[in-house]
This record gives C-alpha cells, structure tokens and sequence, in this order.
C-alpha cells in the first residue's frame, strides 16, 4: 500500500512538472500580446526612453547615413555635424561587414547614431522575434564598445518581409521597449507610404525620421528637408531628421538635415 501510495505521489508530482514545464515552453514560445494603446482609432507605438546624453554646444544640423551598401566607396570627407551608421548588412541578424570602419569614421563627428534593420517574417511570435532582434542588436553593440546612450534608429522598409500591420506593431514596441531598457535611445526611420503599409499608419511617442527619397540637386534637397521638418508626415508627428538621396558626380549619398534640438536624435562625440 506505501508502494502504490508512493507511486501516486511520483506520478502526480511528474504529471504537475510536466504541465508546469509546458506551461513555461507554450508561454516562452508565445508570449502574451502586449498591450497597445491607440489615439484616433490608430495604434501608439511607445517606450519610456533612458537618460538622454546633453549637448554642451551647438550642433551643426546637417549630416550623412551610410551602411552596407558604402562599404566599396570612399566615405565623404565635407563636413557636417553628425553621421549615423548601419549596423546591419540590409537585414536583421545580417552584419554590416564594414561597420567598424565606417564607426570610426563617424566618430570624426561631432555627433553619431546607429540604424539596425527591423522585419516580420511571420515565421514567429512578433515579441519573441523582436527579443530576438534586440539581443542581436545589444550583441553587435557591445563588440563594437558602443555606449548606453548612442541612438538607435529603427529602418522600416517594405524591403524587407513583413506579415501584417498588428504584428509589425507588436515586434516595433517589444523591439522599442528592449532597446531602451538597456539604455539605449530609440527612434523610427521610414519613408511615409513603407510605414501605412507595414503598421497601418501606427502612431509613434517616438522621434522620427523621415525619408524623402533621390535628388539630383543637393541645394534643392536641402530646401524641401527644411520645409518637411514643419510638416506633417508618419507617426501622428513632425519628424525630428529628414533624409534626402543626392547623386553629384555619380556618388550617391544620404544627407540628412535635423529639424531641432539634437538631445536623443544623436550622441556627442567629444
């Protein structure tokens, strides 16, 4: 009878270990949805930023992106005020194979950020895969001894795969939340048409950064990215940095023009 009593016991506690171990695969698997506020019937993509690093002086507000694509080229030599950097080569968990080249090139500036990739294939929970690419992102940070505090821009593009707009939502904020709980300020690079179709023209409490497109006259570049930094244009907001592509001479570059104060847009360097 202590036998088979015993046996009852064994069995009850391995029943009851098994379901408590399901239970943590099933929720570790697929986590619980986050909870997502809207404004206008629109979801609001958020987090709580860390401590934003200062500007002890004024800061020039024009600068480049480059990443991947520059790494055959010669990087510019004109000066501007800040430079930002891709860590990825194009895609998520894809490396930037020149990024420590083009950091310390940046790093001549007075001021710098990085951009990483972001995409949905679906194949996943959309949290579990924003933790994911945010423990890639915080990897690739600390190999290159990048500092809490350096700015972080999230590329939205349809270039990459993307499933549907509440996923994207999803992924965006687990992604957004990772980022700057590890201290790591962040906002949200997208050309206006790319950002309605991935999140449904989501809501941002982000900074962002705006895309204008190609330009074959760097003067007349300059003007509209003024002009869009008092307009309207993705996230329910003005952009806080617009881009613009000019080709002179057969180089393409991306210039950028900042609409503001530079405190969480970019990092200083001295």
């Amino acid at each position: 009878m202590r036998r088979f009593f015993g046996f009852l016991v064994t069995a009850g506690a391995l029943a009851l270990a098994g379901l408590v171990g399901y239970s943590l695969v099933t929720s570790w698997l697929y986590p619980e949805p986050l909870t997502i506020e809207t404004v206008d019937g629109r979801a609001l993509i958020k987090a709580t930023q860390p401590a934003l690093i200062p500007f002890s002086q004024p800061l020039d507000n024009s600068g480049y992106d480059v990443s991947y694509p520059q790494c055959k080229g010669d990087l510019p030599e004109k000066f501007v005020g800040f430079a930002i950097v891709g860590l990825n080569g194009g895609k998520p968990f894809a490396g930037n194979k020149c990024f420590s080249k083009q950091w310390e090139w940046a790093l001549t500036h007075d001021a710098v950020a990085v951009y990483i990739n972001t995409a949905d294939p679906g194949n996943e929970s959309p949290i579990r895969y924003g933790k994911k690419i945010a423990n890639d992102t915080l990897e690739r940070l600390n190999k290159y001894a990048i500092a809490p505090g350096t700015p972080i821009w999230l590329d939205v593009e349809t270039y990459n795969t993307w499933t549907s707009p509440d996923r994207s939502v999803q992924l965006l904020t687990e992604l957004a939340i990772a980022l700057t709980a590890a201290g790591y300020p962040v906002g949200i690079y997208a050309p206006p048409a790319h950002w309605l179709e991935i999140t449904g023209n989501a809501n941002l409490a982000l900074p962002t950064w705006l895309a204008l497109g190609p330009y074959t006259d760097i003067a007349a570049g300059v003007a509209d990215s003024k002009a869009a930094c008092l307009q309207g244009s993705f996230g329910g907001k003005t952009p806080d940095l617009v881009q613009f592509v000019a080709t002179v001479n057969g180089v393409t570059l991306d210039r950028n023009i900042m609409c503001g104060d530079p405190t969480g847009l970019v990092a200083p360097t001295k």
